[in-house]
């Protein structure tokens, strides 16, 4: 072993051998006042805590057992109202859905802990953000954060997350339900949200300091009331691994105890801060921690005379390195240095340069980036305005008793709003037929029976994603040029996949290419030209399409070829 006197500095050596002599006594002392009175406290706080947790627990469960069975009573309503939504005309059908919205909006007002209600189905109910009760489409519900919780199981309880009503974003606790109905068959999901702030009139903790947390029975936080606990996950675990309804324990820097509910359902641990609870004994010990750091006060005078010439040229590097700032004058460093401190200031210099010229290019970066967000924010402007604006079209049409209109108003708006849902440049085969569906039920209103149309989708080429609006202009340079002057319409669409590629084939029975060439140069070929561009800039020249005409120009046949891409960003 090698002798500290040759290795270390003298400063540190003396410094390090007083001190330790020093804090080795009293901390012994302190180890042993703190071990014992900590047992004792924590052995009080534990059986305390245990009891008011056990209540807590029954008032809660009760309130959830209340919210559960009002959610199967409200699902029952719904489901014998929802078989009617599909007989009748338009006007029983609007009757039945006001009868849904009141029947699901009174057991809101009728339950206080209840902020609202959202139904997802396959109807396309109206959707007031200022009522209670909300509507969304059935395909939505695996886009939400929470749809894991309810995929494999009939109901569940969702954890804290917001939902957007009249008021912005509002905190929520959820008992999602799925309805089924009489022949076993799942229709719609029922999320009933409860206010944070009622849970949380449950689950008080005790102390200023101290934390709630409410975990279900597969482990699963659903919200917390206080300051963050460490390590939940370890909680958990250590929870399941005693096999005990009731108990406590020392977890990271928190001292835990949970009650779990006698039908298992439910646990809530507290947390309280170690630091708390160890809060007297800690000031015994700092009496004795003062005396120990007056003794190595006294030492650390002697060591600080003998190293302070030492110690000062890091003293003024640091305080260079503290007060360092953009677009402010650097502190001034000592240049008579020849040695190890000389080489340290001049590489200091020369990083502060560096920074600098980094944060101006990133200033740069920024500002572009915020002129293309605002560009982008500008874009959307527009769209927004047609949708909402043929929305109140629609309801004018509706008002006006003109069905025909206010179905083909419906379509487009669904088209705008599968537009302005989904920004990503990808989707999938299955939301791009979904948007052309739109727009050929929106022409079969037009041509009623004249207009025949099939879709074809090979399974397996569902889920594959593709360029957005690619479909489209094909189907509409059809109607726009192909079906010019013709009486009757006949489109077919299918969509397979062959070894590595996704085909698609839109066929029509129009006038063909020739016929109908001079108006495609003027008008149809920006968007067909737009859809070439797309796809080769994403995929390569490799894919794009190519438009044949069908024996004796008796229509048009679109062959697309895409490769086959399972996830979005692939």
């Amino acid at each position: 072993m090698k002798n500290p006197f040759k290795v270390y500095r003298i400063d540190v050596v003396m410094f390090l051998g007083f001190a330790g002599m020093i804090v080795l006594l009293f901390s012994a002392v302190i180890l042993l006042t703190l071990n014992k009175s900590t047992d004792e406290i924590t052995d009080k706080v534990s059986h305390y805590q245990q009891r008011l947790l056990t209540e807590m627990n029954k008032k809660m469960t009760t309130n959830l057992i209340g919210i559960e069975r009002t959610a199967i009573t409200a699902s029952r309503n719904f489901g014998v109202l929802y078989d009617r939504l599909y007989e009748g005309d338009d006007y029983d059908r609007n009757r039945i859905s006001t009868e849904i919205r009141s029947q699901l909006s009174n057991f809101v007002y009728s339950t206080p802990m209840l902020q609202s209600i959202h139904i997802y189905s396959d109807y396309p109910f109206h959707t007031d953000i200022q009522e209670a009760v909300h509507f969304y489409p059935m395909n939505q519900i695996s886009e939400e954060t929470w749809y894991e919780d309810i995929k494999h199981s009939d109901s569940a309880w969702i954890g804290e997350h917001t939902v957007i009503t009249n008021k912005g974003d509002t905190p929520v606790i959820s008992f999602a339900l799925k309805a089924y109905d009489s022949k076993l068959k799942y229709f719609a999901l029922v999320i009933m949200n409860v206010k944070v702030t009622n849970f949380h009139s449950f689950i008080s903790p005790s102390g200023e300091n101290t934390s709630i947390t409410l975990i279900d029975g597969t482990g699963k936080q659903i919200t917390q009331v206080g300051a963050s606990i460490s390590d939940k996950l370890d909680i958990v675990e250590l929870i399941r691994q005693t096999n005990s309804l009731h108990g406590s324990a020392k977890q990271g820097s928190d001292f835990i105890v949970w009650s779990t509910s006698s039908d298992s359902r439910w646990t809530l641990v507290e947390a309280t801060p170690w630091e708390q609870l160890t809060e007297g004994t800690i000031k015994l010990a700092s009496m004795f921690i003062i005396l120990g750091i007056s003794a190595i006060v006294l030492a650390l005078f002697i060591v600080i005379f003998l190293s302070r010439q030492f110690t000062k040229p890091i003293s003024l590097l640091l305080r260079a390195m503290y007060s360092f700032s953009i677009n402010q004058k650097a502190v001034d460093l000592p240049e008579d240095y020849r040695n190890e401190f000389g080489m340290l200031f001049h590489g200091y210099h020369k990083l502060v340069n560096r920074v600098e010229e980094l944060y101006r290019s990133s200033e740069e970066n920024h500002k572009r980036q915020i002129a293309a967000e605002i560009r982008s924010l500008q874009m959307m402007i527009n769209p927004h305005f047609l949708y909402n604006t043929l929305d109140q079209i629609n309801w004018t049409a509706i008002e006006a008793g003109q069905t025909k209109i206010s179905r083909m108003l419906s379509h487009i708006a669904s088209m705008f709003r599968m537009s302005l849902s989904n920004l990503n440049t990808l989707v999938t085969v299955d939301e791009e037929i979904q948007h052309i569906e739109h727009y050929l039920k929106f022409q079969s209103i037009r041509w009623e029976s004249a207009l025949s149309y099939s879709i074809h989708v090979e399974e397996a080429a569902k889920t594959c994603f593709m360029p957005k609006f690619t479909l489209q202009p094909f189907i509409e340079n059809a109607f726009v040029h192909g079906f010019h002057g013709r009486r009757s319409a006949i489109i077919h669409v299918r969509i397979f996949t062959s070894k590595q590629d996704l085909m698609i084939e839109i066929e029509d029975n129009g006038k063909g290419l020739i016929s109908a060439e001079k108006k495609t140069k003027t008008s149809g070929g920006h968007g067909l030209q737009n859809v070439r561009e797309r796809i080769e800039a994403l995929f390569g020249k490799t894919y794009t399409f190519a438009l044949v005409n069908k024996p004796n120009q008796t229509g048009v046949i679109a062959q697309i070829m895409l490769p086959i891409i399972q996830k979005d960003g692939e």
